[in-house]
């Protein structure tokens, strides 16, 4: 990668900024209600190399687009069309709508976090990117004011209104470890995972294309019950504080989807807390146990599955080694994550990839991944 730096700008880069991709044990579509959420960020990962220039441009050659971008920072606007250009523009905008005044760099970027893959390849190159623009410009930041500053840069330059969940898996990940996030607090607590188990992804071979407007629409969903029961009860500040008591003695008051679109928020909160537990004693099994009940629920109550990450879940119960499969990430095609064996994990992968190529005739990748750290910034 050094050598293609100097190919394209024509010196050598003196900085550089890694950050993973993220894989969600437990926890999905509850952390844009404040709930809790178990991520671990990967070893798949965007890199940038950087080398600050003398004046106010930034150019950001990008490996897997194949393009240039050139922008001086005096004049970043969020752009109507949200492309590739987005994404790496939106740190520096939004380090600067921050108050961090930046130098201009030259920058290579390439990373093999899969894109649309459920896998937060976003959150990992503008996770990437800030860490990044803040050391060539001599800004000191916390991981966690990275994961604040990347967000920003999502909802506001390209228009997405998540929440901080994959930002903060991505900067403040641990090796060897999932994050337990309390995402009204930002209380992180780090979780060993058992050297017995091991992390397989696996690729449906659907992008989730329907995601962005479906994932407003069970926003809107929650909002329309949440705003119902707050009539009787003044004290529910989000979908995070209803208990499943209160839900099913108010179930009168909602209609059959704003119950289960609650409903899931309820049952998915627990599972997260019961996952500390679970992976803090070395119960795999259970852990196992509460990924196949997340699915049945993000596919039944939250309906934001697919009939092939269904099918990618239900291969999996069949396959030796398996303790427990999920899809992860916002739905509707990306990939699932398969809780294994450790012993059988490259096992386990081959098979999920040959069952679903007989099932689909359509032939994906499924990839064995590690817990890994956050946010890396070396001079070089």
């Amino acid at each position: 990668m050094n050598d293609s730096f100097e190919a394209h700008f024509h010196r050598r880069a003196e900085l550089r900024s890694s950050a993973g991709g993220r894989v969600n044990l437990l926890g999905e579509h509850t952390d844009y209600h404040e709930g809790f959420v178990f991520p671990a960020a990967i070893d798949l990962r965007t890199v940038a190399l950087a080398a600050p220039r003398g004046d106010r441009r930034v150019r950001i050659r990008s490996e897997n687009v194949g393009d240039t971008l050139e922008v001086s920072l005096d004049d970043l606007a969020p752009w109507e069309e949200v492309t590739w250009r987005s994404y790496v523009a939106g740190p520096l905008w939004a380090l600067e709508r921050e108050g961090h005044g930046l130098r201009g760099a030259d920058v290579l970027l390439t990373s093999n976090v899969p894109f649309g893959g459920g896998l937060s390849s976003s959150a990992s190159v503008q996770v990437c990117l800030v860490g990044a623009a803040a050391a060539w410009s001599g800004v000191s930041l916390s991981a966690q004011e990275v994961a604040r500053i990347a967000r920003k840069a999502e909802n506001w330059f390209c228009h997405v209104p998540c929440g901080v969940m994959d930002q903060m898996a991505s900067a403040c990940g641990r090796a060897d470890h999932a994050i337990l996030l309390d995402c009204r607090s930002m209380a992180m607590e780090a979780v060993p995972v058992p050297a017995s188990v091991a992390i397989v992804v696996a690729d449906s071979g659907v992008r989730h294309a329907l995601a962005g407007s479906e994932y407003e629409k069970r926003q809107a969903e929650c909002a329309s019950g949440m705003r119902k029961l707050r009539a009787r009860h003044p004290g529910l500040k989000a979908a995070r504080d209803l208990t499943m008591d209160v839900l099913e003695a108010e179930r009168a008051l909602l209609t059959d989807v704003e119950y289960r679109r609650l409903r899931h928020v309820v049952t998915e909160d627990d599972r997260v807390i019961e996952a500390r537990k679970a992976f803090s004693e070395g119960d795999v099994a259970g852990a196992g146990r509460l990924l196949w009940g997340s699915h049945r629920s993000l596919a039944g109550d939250y309906e934001v599955s697919c009939a092939e990450l269904d099918l990618l879940v239900e291969i999996a119960a069949g396959v030796r080694g398996v303790l427990g499969a999920r899809l992860t990430g916002a739905g509707f095609g990306g990939n699932t994550v398969n809780l294994v064996e450790a012993a059988r994990a490259s096992d386990v992968a081959a098979d999920l990839v040959e069952r679903y190529a007989a099932r689909t005739g359509r032939r994906t990748a499924a990839t064995v991944v590690r817990p890994s750290a956050g946010v890396e910034v070396t001079r070089l």
